[in-house]
């Protein structure tokens, strides 16, 4: 049997054993050290959607995929979402993490936000598939329910101030990873915990994060939908990613919201 054949039939072997994997292990992340996170997105009762912007948060990163064209040609989208189980020395993944994801229909033409809806999730399996479902369903605690559309005033360069409580007494307190979004746009800081513990008249971190620029989506309003997380994993138990939502309320320049609070 020449080297030919032994390649070729090594080959076959290969794929074959791949092949059956996946048939075995539907749910199993390919790649080692990740997971998904599957958005479908319930497009059903928009109007002739050309574009959605998705953003997801998960385990100290952030992504952002569009869709377009053929990606919603159904009554359901799909965004799928890979992150990384561990994420260098701050935070890994484990069961009923936290993560955070909205999906924003656009005008292709002008880029500004028709509608939105958002949700949090826990994640069910940090190594494999998680599903998760946007844009129908009642609004519940966890889920801003079908899309909406955003009429309220403007609001000039806000700034969202990420509260962290109930940490005073971890040990070997180090970096925590802060982020916000607001109107499909990220603002991520990376914090010394222990320093600004230490600075605290009250054993809570303030984490200020602006909004000075116009985001693509158009101008923030009374109405616009936001999200904080923070991820380390000194925050366990109980989660080392943590989420927390609000709705801009008022046109004043400041929103605190408190991300760690157990």
């Amino acid at each position: 049997m020449n080297n030919k054949v032994l390649f070729s039939l090594s080959f076959v072997f290969v794929i074959l054993v791949i092949f059956s994997s996946m048939i075995v292990f539907p749910n199993l992340a390919f790649a080692a050290g990740k997971y998904t996170i599957v958005a479908k997105i319930n497009i059903k009762k928009l109007n002739n959607p050309e574009k959605l912007k998705v953003v997801a948060y998960s385990n100290g990163e952030n992504k952002t995929k569009y869709l377009k064209g053929n990606d919603l040609k159904s009554n359901t989208a799909t965004a799928s979402f890979q992150f990384n189980q561990k994420n260098d020395n701050l935070v890994t993944a484990v069961h009923r993490d936290e993560y955070a994801i909205c999906a924003y229909d656009v005008n292709p033409q002008t880029n500004k936000m028709k509608s939105y809806s958002c949700i949090e999730g826990n994640l069910e399996n940090p190594t494999g598939k998680n599903p998760v479902s946007i844009g129908s369903g009642p609004v519940i605690t966890l889920s801003s329910g079908p899309f909406k559309t955003v009429k309220g005033a403007e609001v000039k360069s806000p700034t969202i101030v990420v509260w962290i409580e109930n940490i005073a007494g971890k040990k070997h307190l180090k970096n925590i990873g802060v982020v916000t979004m607001l109107k499909g746009e990220f603002r991520y800081k990376m914090i010394d915990a222990q320093k600004l513990l230490k600075e605290s008249k009250d054993n809570i971190i303030r984490v200020p994060l602006d909004f000075d620029k116009t985001p693509e989506l158009g101008p923030i309003r009374v109405g616009d939908y936001f999200f904080a997380c923070v991820s380390a994993n000194v925050l366990k138990p109980v989660e080392g990613n943590e989420c927390e939502h609000r709705i801009v309320d008022h046109v004043g320049n400041i929103y605190n919201i408190v991300a760690r609070h157990d």
